[in-house]
């Protein structure tokens, strides 16, 4: 199975999961944690939100994430999730539900929805799970936005 995550190129190859302790968000709150997702698009979705003009970097790269299919995993099913899960900022529960699983390493992948794209999910690695040493970074590509995504972002 081939995961996507968006990185700057100095943090692409690092599965460490390191900046999930400097921040939190929807899934945790400063734990070890990779945010990937299922395909592409939604992957480019998701950075997109999370960036403001100034931080569209012209050294991000597309990573594309080699797991072993027999690893175990978890899912998240929005019927599992309260009502207002899509909110933002995120419910506090959300981190909750993010941070038992990881604590607990009972896998070290989890699928949970995706608030942008309903129809994809986003999965979270846990780089402390023993079984996240199967987890390797397959292939890295220079990646840039198209413009036309963050044209309006631009001042008239």
């Amino acid at each position: 199975m081939i995961l996507y995550r968006i990185a700057r190129e100095k943090y692409a190859a690092d599965l460490s999961g390191r900046g999930g302790l400097l921040s939190s968000a929807r899934w945790h709150d400063h734990l070890p944690v990779i945010y990937t997702s299922f395909n592409s698009a939604t992957c480019i979705l998701e950075k997109l939100v999370h960036l403001l003009p100034e931080e569209i970097h012209h050294d991000l790269m597309m990573c594309m994430i080699s797991v072993d299919e027999s690893l175990a995993s978890e899912i998240i099913e929005i019927e599992q999730l309260p009502s207002n899960w899509k909110h933002y900022p995120a419910p506090e529960i959300l981190k909750r539900i993010g941070n038992a699983w990881l604590t607990a390493k009972s896998s070290p992948l989890l699928f949970v929805p995706s608030v942008i794209d309903p129809y994809s999910q986003n999965v979270l690695i846990n780089p402390l799970h023993p079984g996240a040493a199967r987890i390797t970074v397959e292939k890295m590509e220079p990646f840039t936005y198209d413009e036309r995504l963050t044209v309006h972002w631009k001042k008239k």
